[in-house]
């Protein structure tokens, strides 16, 4: 039993990013060994350093046990905690991007992190600074950080004007990873 009153379950998640079970432990049916989305292997803790994937959010609520007995001639109920049950606080989980124990990118973030390492990398229009410049940026244009709205701004003057197969590779990498309000100021959404 878990001592402390909120706790995560052990999640599985492939490392393409597929959430595959939110409660390893209550739910060892649906474990995976391979994802039956797309083939790759399932994780349940960080490669880095270990620390078990948070899954299904949960409590512990106390179960108490009420018996009435007779005080000093008035009946009065009496309850003590007789045990101790699991509540799942959310029936949604959301993929994490990083390990929330050592800050390290899970192996789904990586992949998104080098894809768009490489396009930018094919883009013969802009400098090496340039290139770097935006790789440097990724993951302030995929997750929300203080500097998310620079960085986008920083994208899109790079990318402005730019046109050909690898842009539209980029364009369509970015509708899929880069936070909605971010896409605006960077010109390709509306």
């Amino acid at each position: 039993m878990n001592t402390s009153n909120h706790f995560f379950k052990t999640a599985q998640i492939c490392q393409n990013g597929h959430l595959r079970n939110s409660d390893t432990s209550t739910h060892a049916a649906k474990n995976e060994k391979f994802c039956s989305i797309c083939g790759a292997e399932v994780i349940s803790a960080c490669p880095h350093c270990g620390s078990q994937l948070r899954g299904a959010y949960y409590m512990n609520k106390p179960i108490y046990f009420g018996t009435m007995c007779n005080v000093s001639e008035e009946r009065k109920f009496s309850s003590h905690i007789s045990g101790y049950k699991d509540v799942k606080l959310s029936n949604t989980v959301d993929v994490p991007s990083y390990c929330h124990n050592c800050g390290a990118p899970y192996p789904w973030t990586e992949a998104v992190l080098k894809t768009a390492e490489n396009i930018i990398n094919m883009f013969d229009e802009l400098t090496p600074e340039q290139k770097k410049q935006l790789v440097d940026f990724i993951p302030d244009i995929i997750i929300e950080t203080p500097r998310s709205r620079y960085a986008a701004l920083v994208y899109a003057k790079f990318l402005d004007g730019l046109q050909g197969l690898v842009y539209e590779n980029f364009a369509s990498w970015c509708r899929e990873n880069v936070l909605p309000a971010l896409l605006v100021l960077m010109n390709m959404q509306k």
